[in-house]
């Protein structure tokens, strides 16, 4: 304890009221007397979460990084482009249109372009385009002339085009691709969180798995903080696909919230079963043992999530929608990684006991 007048004196009563409240323990012995209702109301929020992330998170995230509101290297970036404007006759992407049946000059080849970039201006994405009808440059042809070359100067991330591209490859017979620095980036990116999550998936949870198979000595044990984890994963993903649909998220926050969420879903689920298990090795009974860890494991718990959620929103003062994205994706996961040990994890000791 501090002595009183203690600086730290507000901050150590604030605690002791919460420890007298014993708010942990009620939720505890509440949650395991009622298992059901519990689990019950956590499969619904996981149902929607899963909906909300299908129908909100695609077209929604961004590969590019940008700054926000508008500190003074944005303003200098703004005077350079205005004193310095881009030519706007460059390119930064490059669809190529190819028939084998066709030429360039035959009719439906002429329609499906035309058709091509209807679709692509409708996304927004194109602030100019230079085809074959417009400029006659002959060196948009290819030598066969069963193919032309569409120059594409964008104004917006390049992902709706993109898609707009993929969905036109093999239509009609023809074959679209796209190249260009926002193709480049974006496929970066894809192979960048195509690496992170194998590594995470096939690699991570295995050896998550071993480890916890070595402390509790029983599969069961072992795989509670894995479902855990996944479950808080799984319903911070849908509370941040409602963000990505009113802000600009980058593709990395999927990244961090899947590594904060495997950190914090097994590291609180581990200290509350190896207390729940110490309580039964010394003879008290599974309600009272699910009681004693919600009184002291799960405190532990509530006053570490506090602390590591207010530390990463910290991340959020950044100018940088990557780093608030990063900020969004931590915050949400340790929210519901200490929400599902408080009142979860309980309910499933409940139901499964020893």
């Amino acid at each position: 304890s501090l002595a009183p007048g203690s600086t730290f004196e507000p901050a150590d009563r604030i605690l002791g009221i919460l420890v007298r409240m014993g708010v942990t323990e009620r939720l505890a012995r509440a949650c395991s007397r009622r298992p059901w209702r519990t689990v019950g109301a956590w499969v619904g929020a996981i149902v929607l979460a899963v909906v909300l992330a299908a129908v909100f998170l695609p077209g929604n995230l961004t590969t590019n990084g940008h700054v926000t509101g508008n500190p003074e290297s944005k303003q200098a970036e703004d005077l350079f482009q205005s004193r310095f404007p881009p030519d706007r006759n460059a390119v930064d992407e490059l669809i190529v249109v190819r028939s084998p049946a066709q030429t360039v000059n035959e009719p439906a080849f002429r329609a499906f372009v035309h058709k091509l970039l209807a679709r692509g201006e409708a996304t927004g994405v194109i602030f100019r385009a230079a085809t074959y009808y417009d400029t006659h440059n002959p060196a948009q042809v290819s030598s066969d002339r069963h193919a032309t070359l569409i120059g594409i100067l964008r104004q917006k991330d390049v992902d709706p085009l993109l898609a707009v591209v993929q969905r036109s490859d093999g239509e009609q017979g023809f074959s679209v691709k796209m190249a260009g620095e926002g193709t480049l980036d974006h496929d970066f990116n894809d192979l960048s969180q195509h690496d992170l999550k194998s590594g995470e998936l096939q690699f991570g949870l295995p050896a998550a798995f071993v480890i916890l198979l070595l402390v509790f000595g029983a599969v069961v044990a072992g795989l509670i903080p894995l479902l855990m984890a996944i479950v808080a994963i799984i319903v911070a993903l849908g509370l941040c696909s409602l963000l990505a649909e009113a802000f600009s998220l980058s593709v990395f926050f999927v990244n961090m919230l899947t590594g904060m969420g495997l950190a914090l879903g097994i590291d609180y689920s581990l200290f509350i079963v190896s207390r729940y298990r110490e309580e039964r090795a010394e003879g008290r009974s599974e309600p009272d043992a699910i009681a004693t860890a919600g009184a002291t494991a799960s405190r532990a718990v509530l006053f570490s999530g506090s602390v590591f959620v207010i530390a990463l929103s910290g991340m959020l003062l950044v100018p940088s929608n990557v780093m608030k994205s990063l900020a969004v994706a931590a915050v949400a996961v340790g929210i519901v990684s200490v929400v599902a040990a408080l009142t979860l994890l309980p309910a499933i000791l409940g139901l499964l006991g020893d």
